[in-house]
C-alpha cells in the first residue's frame, strides 16, 4: 500500500494493537506481485500480532483464494471486521464474497483506503449486500464493554507499551 492518508494508518495501527489486546485473530492479505504491490508499512508490521496470518493472493476477493477461505473458516468466527485497501476493488469483492458465505461483516469505514476518490458506490453496494457500517472507535468500545479497568488491566498495560491511544484521541478521518 502506498500513499495512505496518515489518519487511516493511525487507525490501522491502533486496530492491530487492539486486536492483540482483545485476542482477536488477524489475517492480512497482499496482492501479487507482492514485490511491486507491497507489504505492510513498517509502522503496521511493527504492531502486527505474532499470531497473525499473512497470505499473498492473485484474486481481488479473499474468497477467491481457497487457502485464505480455509484459514478464515479455521478461525471459528462468524463475525469479521474488514479494513484495508482498495475500498472499491479488493475490499468490495472480499466483503461481497464473505457475505455470500454467510459471514457477518463489520466494515470499518474509517480504516479503508483507495486510490479512487469515488468510493461511495462501493460502500453503498457493500451496505446493500448486508455489510454493517462501523468505525474503529465503535468496534473498540463494543469489545471493551465497560469503563471498569479490572477485566483488561494487564492487556491494557501491554497495549500502552505497544503505542495504544484511546480512539477519541485519534486525528479525524479524511
Amino acid at each position: 500500500m502506498h500513499g495512505e492518508p496518515e489518519s487511516v494508518l493511525d487507525r490501522l495501527e491502533q486496530l492491530l494493537i487492539s486486536c492483540e489486546w482483545f485476542q482477536l485473530p488477524v489475517l492480512a492479505t497482499f496482492e501479487e506481485p507482492v514485490e511491486a504491490k507491497g507489504r505492510l508499512p513498517e509502522r503496521l508490521d511493527r504492531v502486527f500480532p505474532a499470531e497473525g496470518l499473512t497470505f499473498s493472493k492473485q484474486a481481488f476477493a479473499i474468497t477467491g483464494e481457497p487457502q485464505i477461505t480455509t484459514a478464515i473458516k479455521q478461525l471459528g468466527r462468524r463475525q469479521l471486521a474488514v479494513a484495508g485497501a482498495e475500498t472499491d476493488v479488493c475490499i468490495l469483492q472480499s466483503v461481497l464474497g464473505l457475505i455470500s458465505l454467510d459471514y457477518q461483516v463489520f466494515l470499518l469505514q474509517d480504516c479503508l483506503f483507495s486510490s479512487e476518490p469515488q468510493v461511495s458506490p462501493a460502500l453503498s453496494r457493500m451496505y446493500a449486500a448486508g455489510a454493517i457500517p462501523c468505525t474503529y472507535k465503535m468496534l473498540f468500545y463494543e469489545l471493551l464493554e465497560t469503563n471498569d479497568p479490572a477485566p483488561w488491566l494487564e492487556q491494557q498495560q501491554r497495549a500502552v507499551e505497544r503505542g495504544f491511544q484511546p480512539p477519541e484521541s485519534m486525528p479525524p478521518s479524511t
